[in-house]
């Protein structure tokens, strides 16, 4: 089992002993590997104890040494991105103990898509060594960013091991050290990530102690996940694959957090503009006004071998961005900002539009780099009935949704330079044209082909089309999402249990992802189906009570079973598993901005909920309990 400490970031993976044997074990920052193969070697044995964590900085191994040492194997980041190991010793017994202590190590700096052998490519490097009283590992890449690993120690140092001998007196301790601290040139980097640290206090408590772990636990994973970029506090995606700025991930993630924690959304509005595309190119599918899927900090993609620094396939992103802008206006009043990025937020309606018509009057995609480019980006994502994959070009049934919203919002918030009439009227025929096609006589297609024939697939995106109100079929869609083949019990399937293409631990055909209910409870409380909204809270809310740690993973599976089981593959801490529940909380509160902030609470009967959110940059403190507002006012903070 893995074990997980991140901060800033920089994260690193071991085994519960702390030692890195398997393939993603490794300290990481920037898309950068710079430690693996770590392994502590003792000349006396030793068995591990226990294993613990304090928090998503430190983690702690405990072993017994042949029932006469204790050692505690600490392991932290630190604020300078540095990770520090101590190896603390302590003589349990009246006699002298003599130990020999190995810590073996390699430090290859090497790309996160090596270490995932995804794309093919490799870089021979290499990296030069200077080692005395402290050690330097030294490379310039080849893409002109030099990258160093400098350690310190009490150890003596050799290429690849540090050693100690240490004489252990009766009842004493020793402590041996090693701090390893990377540095990486930002001359070439146009974002790059600062030193001010991430602080998150918890704003929910609750009457029940499972369920304030859980919020507890979100934190840590947000926390975890928390970026200070030159331009803001941005969300990466999850560890240890996606530990970098994700379009979707990091806007959705945002949005969630609104309510509660408003900087992250203006951090990512800044962060995506500056990066926004600006022209064509095939090779990283950059077009204008397009934002990214994702931003890669690593060599081969700011050597270009790799098209990652950004990458721009996905089709949602955009959307999203505008939905973004216009949710953190409505929600913090600082028109300033939407002025600043108004220039961004007209390139990326006039994208849409420039895509709704090429697409023949829908956003489509023909895949690129990525096949499918959606949320459900996996290679078999998007079926049709017969279990084979859709024909491109694509149109996905949840992204005319969020094309409808952006318009919309763009028109009614001035959130563009664009005629507000022209854009009203580009969503109504939109609006309208989709309710004729993709609609399937009970549910909405989840796709549309390059010959406009629907994927007649029953899946859980038609959920997202609830909280855009592009539909003409909402209740339809609500009471089509409960039904068996769907519902779970502990949430709402990706793909319905009946479809040809259903596998309950696929990444995204049958799984259940948190962060897609958690939309659809939004989009369920906000037509008014407050019990269903309740429904889907709760059976989340108890997967993550049966789950490891009480934490929210990016997917797990979609049995109907007495416990929630987990999928190998899935992302632990992932950014928006851990703000779902938050969104959900926003739904079961009936919390949402009209001219005024509107509550109108449905709570499961046994939770009571003490919450502090934002509303125009004030903080008001809300109690409730079922469907009443025990306590709801301003404070003085």
């Amino acid at each position: 089992m893995s074990v997980i400490i991140s901060y800033n970031g920089a994260f690193v993976v071991t085994r519960q002993n702390g030692d890195m044997k398997d393939n993603y074990d490794g300290f990481y920052i920037l898309d950068t590997r710079f430690l693996k193969g770590v392994k502590l070697r003792l000349n006396k044995d030793g068995v591990l104890i226990g294993s613990s964590q304090d928090g998503p900085r430190k983690a702690y191994s405990h072993f017994s040494i042949e029932d006469k040492v204790v050692l505690l194997r600490k392991r932290e980041i630190k604020n300078n991105w540095a990770y520090r190991e101590e190896l603390q010793f302590y003589n349990t017994s009246n006699g002298k103990i003599d130990l020999r202590i190995e810590y073996v190590f390699k430090v290859p700096i090497e790309d996160i898509f090596e270490v995932r052998k995804f794309g093919g490519q490799r870089i021979r490097r290499r990296i030069k060594s200077s080692l005395g009283k402290e050690g330097e590992y030294s490379y310039s890449g080849k893409d002109r960013i030099k990258r160093n690993l400098k350690i310190k120690t009490n150890m003596r140092i050799e290429k690849g091991l540090a050693f100690a001998e240490i004489t252990l007196e009766p009842f004493k301790k020793e402590i041996l050290y090693l701090e390893f601290t990377p540095q990486i040139s930002k001359e070439e980097l146009e974002v790059f990530l600062t030193e001010k640290s991430p602080i998150l206090s918890n704003v929910v408590s609750t009457n029940l102690t499972w369920l304030d772990r859980t919020f507890e636990g979100a934190i840590e994973d947000l926390t975890a996940l928390t970026a200070y970029t030159n331009y803001g506090m941005v969300p990466f995606a999850g560890i240890p694959y996606y530990a970098c700025p994700f379009g979707r991930d990091s806007i959705i993630t945002s949005w969630f957090l609104l309510p509660y924690y408003p900087q992250y959304a203006e951090g990512t509005l800044k962060f995506f503009a500056k990066i926004q595309g600006k022209q064509f190119n095939p090779v990283n599918e950059e077009e204008p006004g397009k934002i990214p899927h994702e931003f890669r900090f690593g060599e081969l993609s700011h050597s270009r071998k790799m098209p990652f620094a950004p990458y721009y396939g996905t089709v949602d992103a955009t959307p999203l961005y505008v939905i973004l802008a216009a949710e953190y206006l409505r929600w913090t009043g600082d028109r300033n900002l939407i002025e600043e990025l108004k220039p961004n937020l007209t390139a990326a309606v006039e994208w849409i539009l420039r895509r709704l018509r090429e697409g023949g009057g829908y956003i489509r995609y023909k895949g690129g780099f990525l096949a499918n480019q959606g949320w459900k980006d996996s290679i078999e994502g998007i079926p049709t009935e017969d279990g084979t994959h859709t024909k491109p070009p694509v149109a996905l049934v949840e992204v005319q949704g969020y094309a409808y919203k952006a318009l919309v919002d763009a028109a009614s918030l001035g959130l563009t330079s664009l005629d507000s009439k022209m854009l009203e009227k580009e969503a109504k025929a939109l609006k309208r044209r989709f309710n004729r096609d993709f609609w399937c006589n009970g549910f909405y297609a989840l796709a549309l082909d390059g010959d406009n024939v629907p994927s007649k697939v029953v899946s859980s995106n038609m959920g997202h089309l609830l909280f855009t109100r592009i539909t003409e079929y909402q209740k339809e869609i609500a009471e089509r999402l409960f039904e068996e083949d769907m519902f779970s019990g502990w949430g709402i399937r990706t793909l319905s249990s009946n479809e040809k293409a259903y596998n309950p631990f696929s990444y995204h055909n049958g799984s259940i992802w948190p962060h897609d209910n958690a939309i659809i409870a939004l989009g369920l409380a906000s037509i008014g189906e407050k019990e269903k909204a309740k429904t889907l809270s709760e059976a989340i809310f108890k997967a993550a009570k049966f789950l490891p740690n009480s934490q929210l993973p990016e997917l797990y599976s979609g049995l109907e079973s007495e416990y929630p089981l987990l999928c190998p593959r899935a992302n632990a801490p992932q950014a928006w598993s851990a703000a779902s529940v938050f969104a959900f909380l926003t739904a079961l509160l009936g919390l949402r901005v009209e001219k005024e902030l509107a509550l109108s609470p449905l709570l499961p009967e046994d939770i009571r909920v003490s919450v502090l959110i934002r509303f125009k940059g004030k903080p008001y403190l809300i109690e409730a309990q079922n469907r009443e507002v025990v306590r709801f006012e301003e404070q003085n903070i």
